[in-house]
């Protein structure tokens, strides 16, 4: 029989004799359900546990050796303990709810947890043909989210063979039992294998001192920032960010679900608020999903972040549901939400509300955010989207924001969307936005679906390994439009005419054609199948300007993206290329640097 079938059989022998051996020790009911049994990395594994877990540490013992862990939530570890010393039911559900792990009731869990390690190691001695013990040590409280893979805790890096088990007592539903064991102990993955692990992401290879050093142009900082000198790789920082995406998502459910629960329970009425849907926004396309007139509600961000959140909501929302808070009379509740007439006693009903929402985001992050990050609601204030100048800091600052929009529903009245808006930054999510590639690891040029003239250009220049003017001639479309009257060589966004009026005779004098276009201007509409190159000319670099970057390079056609503007910063350059930027000119400009810059990267795309 192979390794990894007996282990599975093993654990569903322990599943049933765990639960026959806690059940007569509880005098309830403990009904554990499926197996669910995989072979993991410890990041792999504290991906599923959330919120405060007890985490009781197993010692391997005999011929076999490790160390491994019993897992289940602080909640479900209080109910049990409770459930064994016979609490009243009242009292539980008071230290449930208080998440109150007193002296005691770690004591009885201790109890429970060394059952579920005898219950394992007798099946283990039926069964397994080694002698194996597992015996239950120390517990202590964590915080999945907080738990830092590289080191030796909770238990080493590695693969391990893990189990998630669901939990019912008493007809009440737990979460899930977790039992994690060293899988190269097991035999179920060669030990070489698992070093590996700890080696792939976790170091970069050795570096010269040549390397080493801090990169000192432009040029030489778009190289760090795409990992030549240093692990900035916009690629990987992405990979990152979809990784603290997942976390933050699954925050972010928690904290909605909350939401109808807490404010239901103040008013006294349902609430639900539905599973949030999430995206990265600049400040002008997060104007574009609120649609009408809102209620925006700002809230520090305290702790270790900083900067300002926002929570909108129609006016006809937040009429109604300050007015149910005040106990309105049903017809004058609907007249008033219909006519997004909000009162006085309305509105201030309204802001406890958000009040209690922030607390709800505050407690979530706290607890189970990898940086303690609260927030507090300061004012609230009637806003009109379309009215908001996008590209200032007027209302709110002009910044990318993760937004988060779930539909509320109370007492079966729909009351549209709550919105809420987190600095990308706080959340550590800018690099969403970042590039990717395809799966051979470079950009995919020259999209599926590309056809006419710009295909044979493409595939011109793929074949004859050349860029220029002059290879647009060969394929039938001239600088000068040639076969396709609008076709223009290159785009130019900018908000600085002078820049870009140079850029553009320069671009002339090498033959191209271009055309310049206010950051306001439709990326996707400008972008025609003649276009080889993207000039973004900033006179200030700023958030607004890489907004910009974010939607060229996000417009399905990935073609090189030529950032310009002044006073550049390495951490600016690496700012850029996350947001899609492929290289840096400093401006003023030179035509001869333009001419070099040009050059170089339809080069690139031409190889």
């Amino acid at each position: 029989m192979k390794a990894r079938e007996r282990i599975d059989k093993i654990m569903i022998s322990c599943r049933e004799k765990m639960q026959e051996e806690v059940s007569a020790l509880l005098g309830k009911n403990l009904r554990l359900g499926d197996v669910q049994a995989d072979v993991k990395t410890k990041e792999e594994f504290f991906e599923e546990p959330s919120g405060k877990t007890v985490l009781a540490h197993m010692q391997l013992q005999g011929d076999v050796e490790g160390t491994g862990a019993v897992l289940v939530s602080l909640k479900d570890a209080i109910r049990i303990g409770g459930s064994l010393i016979m609490l009243p039911d009242a009292e539980l559900q008071s230290v449930i709810a208080d998440e109150n792990y007193t002296e005691e009731l770690e004591d009885s869990y201790g109890e429970i947890a060394n059952i579920i390690c005898g219950s394992i190691t007798s099946t283990l001695d039926e069964q397994y043909p080694k002698n194996l013990r597992v015996v239950r040590t120390e517990q202590e409280v964590i915080q999945p989210v907080k738990v830092d893979i590289a080191s030796d805790q909770p238990f080493p890096d590695g693969h391990y063979y893990s189990c998630s088990i669901p939990m019912e007592m008493d007809n009440t539903k737990m979460g899930q039992l977790y039992l994690v064991f060293p899988a190269v102990s097991l035999g179920l993955i060669e030990e070489n294998a698992s070093a590996a692990v700890k080696e792939s992401g976790a170091e970069a290879p050795e570096t010269t001192p040549q390397q080493r050093r801090a990169p000192d142009s432009p040029q030489e900082q778009v190289s760090a920032a795409s990992g030549e000198h240093i692990a900035a790789d916009p690629v990987k920082a992405r990979k990152d960010a979809v990784k603290r995406q997942k976390n933050i998502s699954r925050l972010l459910k928690e904290c909605f679900d909350k939401i109808g629960e807490e404010v239901g329970a103040l008013i006294g009425n349902k609430l639900t608020v539905g599973k949030p849907e999430e995206n990265l926004f600049t400040k002008e396309d997060l104007l574009d999903q609120l649609g009408g007139k809102q209620m925006m509600a700002r809230m520090d961000v305290r702790g270790e972040g900083s900067g300002e959140a926002f929570m909108f909501a129609k006016v006809s929302a937040a009429a109604y549901l300050g007015g149910s808070l005040i106990m309105l009379p049903e017809s004058e509740l609907k007249e008033t939400a219909a006519n997004e007439e909000l009162g006085e006693d309305a509105q201030d009903a309204y802001e406890e509300i958000t009040n209690i929402i922030a607390g709800v985001f505050t407690a979530v992050f706290e607890e189970q955010h990898k940086k303690k990050i609260g927030f507090v609601k300061t004012a609230a204030e009637i806003v009109i989207p379309i009215k908001v100048d996008s590209e200032s800091d007027e209302t709110l600052p002009n910044q990318m924001y993760y937004l988060a929009s779930g539909g509320m529903e109370f007492e079966g009245q729909d009351l549209g969307l709550l919105h809420v808006a987190f600095p990308a930054s706080v959340l550590e999510l800018e690099a969403l936005a970042a590039k990717e590639s395809s799966p051979d690891g470079t950009d995919n040029v020259f999209p599926a679906g590309q056809d006419g003239a710009a295909a044979e250009v493409a595939e011109h220049e793929r074949t004859q390994g050349k860029a220029g003017p002059q290879n647009l001639e060969q394929a039938g479309v001239h600088p000068e439009g040639g076969s396709t009257a609008d076709a223009v060589d290159i785009l130019i966004f900018s908000d600085n005419d002078a820049e870009s009026t140079n850029v553009g005779e320069a671009l002339q004098q090498l033959g191209y054609t271009y055309k310049t276009l206010h950051f306001k201007s439709s990326v996707n509409d400008n972008l025609t199948g003649s276009v080889r190159l993207v000039f973004l000319i900033m006179k200030e670099i700023s958030e607004q300007g890489f907004g910009v970057a974010i939607k060229i390079s996000s417009a399905g056609r990935p073609l090189p993206l030529i950032a310009a503007g002044p006073a550049w910063t390495r951490t600016l350059v690496i700012k850029a290329v996350k947001y899609g930027a492929d290289d840096i000119l400093i401006t003023p400009s030179a035509p001869e640097d333009i001419r070099e810059k040009v050059e170089m990267n339809l080069s690139k795309i031409a190889a």
